[in-house]
């Protein structure tokens, strides 16, 4: 057995010599690297099969409708509970239903660079006979006590019903009263008539007097409520303060239908609260001090009118910044759900613009020196256009009523 050993030693060495060490690793990545090429290509496979499938429309994905999401029926302020009053009716509390009544009057889009798009194609009168007209219109001077004026659409003829007014008035819806502050004391007059004294302690540099839609309140500044925005109750003197959640706007106006009231804030920008809500909404975009959220700085210091539900509102268009002495006429028509401008379908430059009660729309353009009276009605129709009489043209527009 020693020679048999001997051999199988021999053998051993000699194949010991010609084996070559195997790498494991290198093999392990190789299979590895092979095996991911397969799956790849069955991937690869796989996903062409699916686009055939969708392509020839055997894979259908069903379309659900998205809920419609009701709009915020404040101007994106929101509202909140009444404090108690001191005694005066509440602001109703019935929510409209916000139909857009700017369906047809398109809002100002802007570019990326910020610059309003080509305005709407201006509209077609349905009459140009300034006769049509069924309210009347209200001036007042360019002056720190003007004449208060009112011109009837049925001649052009103008009479003054106040004269050296003493602060910003309020015209009745219906056109025969006016209301104004005297050394701190309300009066009321009668269109041309003596003055009645109403209530003392009473300011308005930051709140004029402003009728309510029905024409038997008035939205005041009283000292009795440390000098903060209240209603006045015509027939009872009874005084309510505001919300207190309300108490620093300033410039509050109502909505034709008595919902919904619009106001200025300190900086410029604009809410809207309804019925007896001690909250607000703001208004997007105006009095923004971010340059993201209000590229062109632009600001709305005191609303003057307001159509029917609340959803637009006139303003002096202003910047941020900007001094408000003098700009107490409206040349804008904000959307109070987007804070867009509307571009009107008219010729010319806007410089003036008001909401009656019923939610007419008068607009006063010029165009090359010729003053013109477009009246829109709530459903943005063309009313009536017609070149305002040259009696009234270095006056400023102030009113529109029944």
């Amino acid at each position: 057995m020693s020679a048999d050993h001997d051999r199988l030693r021999s053998s051993l060495r000699d194949l010991a010599d010609v084996v070559e060490p195997t790498d494991m690793y290198d093999r392990a990545v190789h299979r590895s690297r092979r095996i991911g090429r397969r799956e790849a290509t069955v991937g690869t496979g796989a996903a062409v099969l699916v686009l055939g499938v969708l392509a020839s429309g055997l894979w259908q994905i069903p379309q659900h409708k998205q809920a419609d999401v009701p709009v915020a029926a404040r101007p994106q302020s929101s509202a909140a509970a009444r404090p108690s009053s001191v005694a005066a009716p509440p602001l109703r509390s019935a929510k409209p239903t916000r139909t857009s009544a700017s369906a047809t009057v398109p809002a100002r889009q802007r570019d990326q660079g910020g610059r309003p798009t080509k305005k709407p194609r201006p509209a077609k009168p349905q009459s140009r006979a300034l006769s049509d007209m069924t309210g009347h219109v209200f001036y007042a001077e360019r002056d720190s006590r003007p004449d208060v004026v009112r011109m009837s659409p049925d001649d052009g003829a103008h009479e003054v019903v106040l004269r050296d007014a003493p602060s910003s008035v309020g015209i009745s819806p219906d056109g025969n009263r006016v209301a104004y502050v005297s050394d701190g004391t309300l009066l009321i007059s009668e269109a041309g008539g003596e003055p009645e004294q109403v209530l003392a302690g009473v300011v308005a540099a930051d709140q004029a007097p402003v009728w309510s839609p029905g024409g038997d309140r008035l939205l005041i500044d009283a000292t009795e409520l440390d000098s903060a925005p209240g209603i006045l109750d015509v027939e009872t003197g009874t005084v309510t303060p505001l919300p207190a959640g309300l108490a620093a706007g300033q410039h509050f106006r109502w909505s034709g239908d008595g919902t919904t009231l619009v106001y200025a804030t300190s900086y410029c920008g604009l809410k809207l609260t309804e019925g007896d809500a001690d909250t607000s909404t703001s208004v997007p975009v105006l009095g923004a001090t971010q340059t993201r959220d209000n590229p062109d700085g632009l600001a709305a210091c005191k609303p003057t009118s307001v159509d029917v539900t609340g959803r637009r509102v006139t303003v002096p268009l202003q910047t941020t910044g900007e001094n408000t002495t003098g700009t107490d006429t409206a040349d804008t028509i904000v959307d109070t759900s987007t804070g867009q401008l509307e571009d009107l379908p008219v010729r010319g430059s806007v410089v003036g613009a008001v909401f009656d009660a019923e939610g007419n729309l008068l607009v006063r353009t010029d165009e090359d020196g010729r003053r013109v009276l477009s009246l829109f009605g709530p459903d943005n129709t063309l009313k009536v256009q017609a070149t305002e009489p040259e009696s009234v043209r270095d006056l400023d527009l102030l009113a529109y009523t029944r």
